[in-house]
């Protein structure tokens, strides 16, 4: 059975506040927490920059103005359940607040209006914060609910919490965060050898008009584990510097599923990708390039796991979407023998079965197989190219 406990998330401690809270109170110089308890001090005007001005008053995922605010960057060390306490330390103040995930120039974007909060609280309240209790993810200014609702996290993952007091200049508060989660195992690991990393980043866009589209995204060949977010428009993250091979999967409701796959050279420093999502048209096809198979088997290789996630996502969040899997087998210079044509039935079979296993409906997916006629290459000249003639493409029957 796994313990759960709040963890302590930092390891320092900040006995006091220094007296240049000042520099805290723009985007570009937010306070990096190393330690689970902070307390505020004389939280008076908004710096340098007037980030946000010229929002409703009810607007739950804006501040009206900022007045007087202080900015925090917050990491996260493993996976686990996000909350945190904002107490006030001085009568007559109203704190309010907004949760962000950092992205990849998030200065500039929240310059731009370009991001949006995750959590927010507007209420009218000397304390506030997000909890377990909470309901809703995003409360109104009023008198309404003091917190809102919790936040599942991952390891390294970095968030900015921006306090407003909209009351009064001058006021003071306390800040405690916990996470809940599965406490982690003391490890002695080696020094990682890596000085130099890239920074990858992933915008996900309608193709015809060219807006963002939120989306899931996975991503297969980046870590050790299958890299998912649900519900984003970019990701963006800085890894080791190496070379990588990475298969990138999307789906949004409304679009045909996605799928790339992309080599990054060991001499790159930045990589950003835009995924282009076309609507959902019957008769359209999508080759998922990493469902794999085995040679002469309709046994799926490890790397297939990304794109039959994101199929099944796929298939999830588009309810009405009917689909035909379609098997392909490589056989260079070969008729198109019984063992080939049967190889290719099972292969499409294995993917049907695998969504109707994950509880897609059996009625919404039918499937074939071809054989080696529809080979991509029909003259394969490498291991990359007879293993891309084994593969599985997805025909969208009904929509």
């Amino acid at each position: 059975m796994l313990k759960i406990d709040h963890i302590v998330i930092f390891v320092l401690f900040f006995g006091f506040l220094n007296n240049n809270q000042a520099q805290y109170t723009d985007c570009s110089k937010m306070l990096h927490l190393t330690d689970t308890f902070y307390e505020a001090k004389n939280i008076s005007g908004y710096g340098d920059n007037l980030e946000f001005e010229s929002n409703d008053l009810y607007d739950s995922l804006n501040f009206e103005i900022e007045k007087n605010t202080i900015w925090y960057l917050i990491s996260i060390p493993y996976d686990g359940e996000l909350s945190f306490d904002i107490q006030s330390l001085d009568e007559g103040n109203d704190w309010d607040f907004l949760l962000f995930e950092h992205k990849n120039l998030f200065c500039k974007r929240i310059e731009a209006k370009k991001i949006t909060p995750i959590r927010s609280n507007l209420s009218r309240s000397a304390n506030t914060g997000i909890s377990k209790d909470g309901n809703m993810p995003f409360v109104a200014a009023g008198i309404n609910d003091n917190y809102s609702k919790s936040l599942l996290v991952k390891k390294d993952e970095q968030y900015v919490l921006v306090v407003n007091n909209s009351k009064r200049a001058g006021g003071s508060h306390s800040l405690t965060i916990n996470v809940a989660g599965e406490k982690p195992e003391v490890k002695i690991e080696e020094p990682i050898a890596e000085t130099n990393f890239l920074s990858l980043s992933i915008e996900i866009k309608d193709k015809t008009t060219n807006k963002p589209v939120a989306g899931n995204i996975i991503i297969d060949g980046l870590r050790k584990k299958l890299v998912e977010k649900n519900n984003i428009m970019t990701y963006a993250v800085d890894v080791p510097q190496r070379k990588y091979k990475l298969t990138i999967s999307t789906n949004s409701p409304g679009y045909l599923i996605y799928s790339e796959e992309v080599t990054i050279t060991s001499n790159r420093t930045t990589f950003s990708q835009t995924v282009l999502l076309e609507k959902i048209q019957k008769g359209r096809k999508v080759n998922l390039r990493n469902i794999q198979f085995y040679g002469n088997q309709a046994k799926f290789l490890p790397q297939a796991s990304g794109d039959l996630k994101a199929l099944l996502a796929f298939m999830e969040i588009n309810k009405n979407v009917k689909i035909e899997v379609e098997g392909h087998v490589n056989g260079p210079n070969q008729r198109n023998t019984k063992d080939y044509q049967t190889l290719s039935e099972d292969r499409a079979k294995a993917v049907k079965e695998y969504l109707i296993e994950n509880g897609i409906e059996a009625t919404r997916i039918a499937s074939i197989g071809y054989g080696n006629t529809q080979m991509l290459h029909p003259n394969p000249k490498s291991e990359v190219e007879m293993s891309a003639n084994r593969r599985v493409e997805i025909k969208i029957m009904e929509n």
